[in-house]
């Protein structure tokens, strides 16, 4: 017969052990929601985008998120860190046929056009797989 091993604790200690483990969680979950607060909108879509260009199963719904031209040129940065430029962008949109997939005005911005991230995706890869 094997021998199993056991921890025999005092209702007190057990106690002690609990409220520990629920300070510690309370407290990763209270950093993980500040982490959120400071996260702007605009950062929040360019995570998804990114992990969506990344793998396309990370999103249930891609058709149901948005994003727009700002956040489109920020996914892949020049040399020094900045967004690529507008007329990159326009020349991007117009040999993948972005400018032809349906767009919505953006909630933020009521000026500015936005691409469900199906739409981006499929532009981003044949965009850069030719290339």
């Amino acid at each position: 017969m094997e021998a199993l091993q056991a921890l025999v604790l005092t209702n007190a200690q057990l106690r002690k052990l609990l409220t520990e483990a629920a300070k510690q969680g309370a407290a990763l979950a209270v950093r993980e929601l500040r982490a959120d607060l400071h996260q702007t909108p605009e950062d929040a879509s360019l995570q998804k985008l990114h992990a969506y260009l990344a793998g396309p199963a990370s999103l249930a719904n891609p058709q149901g998120h948005w994003a727009h031209s700002g956040i489109i040129r920020q996914i892949q940065p020049t040399a020094r860190g900045k967004p690529k430029s507008t007329a990159c962008f326009m020349k991007f949109q117009r040999e993948t046929g972005l400018s032809g997939c349906p767009t919505r005005q953006s909630p933020a911005y009521s000026k500015r056009r936005e691409w469900s991230l199906a739409d981006i995706g499929l532009a981003w890869n044949a965009y850069y797989r030719q290339r």
